[in-house]
């Protein structure tokens, strides 16, 4: 498995610091939060106690919730690969599955539409490759790029929904799409599934 890795920091007098007694000033530049002297960065090393490249996983729930922490891990690199901690990566993860959960009440509040019976089959192809694909992704353990994959199902699904696709094929599909998600982001998934009326398929 690989590590998780952090840049590492030191003050002027050599001393290691933690990743929360550092901040950027305004030029960009690294900085002691508590006396705002230059902070030299190292090298991005696997985290450890010793050199205080440290994130607390319990503060980083807190503030984003454990899916989101869990779906920038599984999306940065394979899982036999280091993964690069960064703290804007698990912000833009955690917006990403705010998007996921908008998409889901869009589905939820839409107005029905009439349909044919050409556009629902092509959503309908287009929706079960990308599933069948990241099904494989996953057996595989390619599990970085099932991800890649799954923004590519949230895409075709908000296309979509600006077609004229009736409710019942987008909330099919859309339990399909949860139904996926769940080994990545289950309390959402689940969540979502139960606004759905559906349970895990």
């Amino acid at each position: 498995q690989g590590m998780v890795c952090h840049e590492t920091y030191k003050d002027l007098t050599g001393k290691w610091l933690n990743p929360s007694e550092v901040e950027k000033n305004s030029k960009g530049e690294y900085q002691k939060i508590s006396d705002k002297t230059v902070v030299k960065v190292g090298p991005s090393e696997s985290m450890s106690k010793s050199k205080k490249n440290v994130v607390d996983p319990e503060s980083m729930i807190k503030s984003y919730g454990a899916d989101a922490v869990r779906w920038f891990i599984l999306s940065d690199s394979p899982p036999d690969k280091d993964v690069q901690w960064s703290n804007q990566g698990v912000n833009a993860s955690y917006k990403f599955l705010q998007k996921i959960w908008n998409l889901n009440s869009s589905v939820l509040n839409r107005s029905d539409k009439k349909t044919t019976k050409t556009l629902e089959e092509d959503f309908n192809d287009e929706f079960n490759a990308y599933i069948l694909k990241i099904t494989n992704f996953i057996e595989n353990f390619q599990l970085n790029v099932a991800v890649a994959n799954i923004y590519e199902v949230y895409h075709l699904i908000n296309k979509y929904i600006a077609l004229k696709v009736s409710n019942n094929c987008l909330k099919n599909n859309l339990a399909s799409f949860m139904s996926i998600l769940i080994p990545f982001t289950p309390h959402l998934a689940n969540e979502c599934l139960e606004k759905l009326g559906k349970s895990r398929i």
